[in-house]
């Protein structure tokens, strides 16, 4: 739907006029402004006209003008959005006689939740409730159940009974069925699915993406294949950001008919490399964590080198674990990192380090990385520490092999440094960046000591220099974690 905006925005001396309805503009020097005729419209007109309108397209008209902003909350003269929580049998039969009693047609709903928490259930009983949503015309549908025992095949889901107009759709511990449903039509408005501890059979994962050839976000977490494994070969084509973490039983990431990706977030193993992510993707973030055990050996770094794209200079956002630092020092022996040229990071405005180990080794690795791939537009650096549920051990930095990089960082203008413990090379990382980021405005540091300590094994002059700037105000120390400081990446923390 074409809406007039009047022509005049850029203008700030120009004014509109609004008098009623009339084709009436108001002059200034030689320009004439037309009106913005929709605008001018009364609420109850312009909310009818929003009842028409997808909610994602709804929302937006709150860029056109302040009168429209959060207007689309009330477009419907009922509640737009639905919660349902079952904790009993009670609870079941109230909400399915709720239901039951509405008029035909039934209402339009933007959101429903279902929140499953008995274990008696019945698929016909589940049913009623994604029949209802489907009546609705729902937009955001949300299946969540709370007991893991459903998780066993007890409920499925069945995503060709839905809403032809689902645009995001969340499901928690439930299985997906097969959905071979003669004449399933595709769900075209579908565009962001996200998936937590759902479990699979690799045709019913082939055809739910098959339904969805518009799909632009996939987030898969905790997922269980059941059958021969993943297969990753039919992703829809427009697909712009992928999330796989802590999924089992994968057995190929082939993503080359995916182009369009640009953002792409894996949590799993060595063993499930290489990913092949297309190599002409431009990828602009990109939060890489592996769980493996065992050192990261040359052939494992290699691998994760031809999983990514072969130009990374449009990355803004890297998240990247200590395991995968681990490669640089690899590859860097005897000039191996010129095999890298993949990873010009020269556009990264975010580095979001995972070091779950702080021993030397993980300081020299982070220094090698730093060196070798450059960041010289870096602003905002995370460092996440590893969680001590016990006074740590004191450290040595006398096995940081690796100097410090003397630049790189003058662009660095925010530092935050999570679960900080005072134990020598965390000393020592905190007083690398206070002297090597000219440009350091603000450095937070999250400890549950909020006393400087004095350890043995840290030199004085990092000591000295960290308490010297937490007196004049340059380090900011506290036990509790802002939530305005956040990354972009929300890091998965192994428990």
């Amino acid at each position: 739907m074409a809406i007039n905006s009047g022509g005049g925005g850029s203008g700030g001396s120009k004014r509109q006029k609004v008098d009623g309805l009339d084709d009436q503009c108001e002059a200034e020097g030689s320009d004439a402004i037309p009106l913005d005729r929709i605008s001018a419209l009364p609420d109850e007109l312009r909310l009818r006209v929003l009842t028409h309108l997808p909610l994602k397209d709804a929302i937006r008209t709150g860029a056109l003008a302040r009168g429209w902003r959060d207007l689309w909350r009330g477009r419907w003269a009922h509640r737009a959005s639905l919660e349902v929580h079952l904790r009993s049998r009670d609870d079941l039969r109230r909400e399915l006689d709720a239901l039951a009693r509405e008029p035909q047609p039934r209402r339009r709903l933007d959101r429903f939740s279902l929140n499953v928490g008995i274990s008696t259930l019945k698929a016909s009983e589940f049913r009623r409730f994604l029949d209802y949503a489907a009546e609705c015309g729902v937009e955001d549908l949300h299946v969540e159940t709370t007991r893991k025992s459903l998780v066993a095949g007890e409920l499925n889901f069945h995503l060709p009974l839905l809403s032809l107009a689902l645009a995001c759709l969340s499901l928690c511990h439930i299985s997906v069925s097969s959905m071979f449903h003669k004449g399933a039509r595709s769900f075209h408005a579908l565009e962001v699915i996200r998936l937590e501890s759902v479990s699979f059979r690799p045709k019913a994962f082939k055809k739910m993406m098959a339904l969805c050839p518009n799909l632009l976000t996939l987030d898969l977490r905790s997922c269980r294949c059941n059958g021969y494994g993943w297969e990753f070969d039919r992703l829809p084509p427009n697909l712009r950001s992928l999330a796989i973490a802590g999924c089992e039983r994968i057995t190929s990431l082939d993503f080359v008919r995916v182009p369009s990706l640009r953002s792409f977030h894996y949590e799993g193993r060595f063993s499930n490399l290489p990913l092949s992510i297309p190599r002409d993707a431009t990828l602009s973030d990109l939060y890489i964590q592996l769980f493996d055990s065992e050192p990261m050996k040359e052939w494992n770094m290699d691998n994760l080198r031809k999983s990514l794209p072969k130009d990374l200079s449009s990355l803004n956002v890297l998240t990247i674990c200590y395991k995968a630092l681990m490669g640089a020092s690899v590859l860097s022996a005897d000039g191996a990192s010129a095999q890298l040229p993949n990873f010009n990071l020269h556009s990264l405005k975010e580095l979001h380090l995972l070091m779950f180990e702080m021993k030397a080794v993980n300081l020299s690795n982070l220094y090698l990385f730093l060196k070798i791939f450059q960041c010289p537009n870096l602003e905002r650096l995370f460092v996440q520490l590893p969680a001590y549920r016990c006074k740590p051990m004191e450290g040595c930095i006398d096995q940081v092999l690796e100097e410090p990089p003397e630049d790189g960082l003058n662009n660095l203008v925010m530092v935050k440094v999570m679960n900080f413990n005072w134990i020598p090379t965390e000393v020592q990382l905190v007083s690398f960046l206070l002297r090597k980021a000219s440009s350091l405005q603000k450095l937070l540091i999250v400890s549950r000591n909020v006393t400087p300590v004095d350890l043995p094994g840290a030199p004085e002059a990092d000591l000295s220099l960290l308490k010297e700037a937490l007196v004049n105000g340059k380090i900011m120390l506290t036990t509790s974690d802002n939530a305005a400081t956040q990354p972009y990446h929300e890091a998965f923390i192994e428990s």
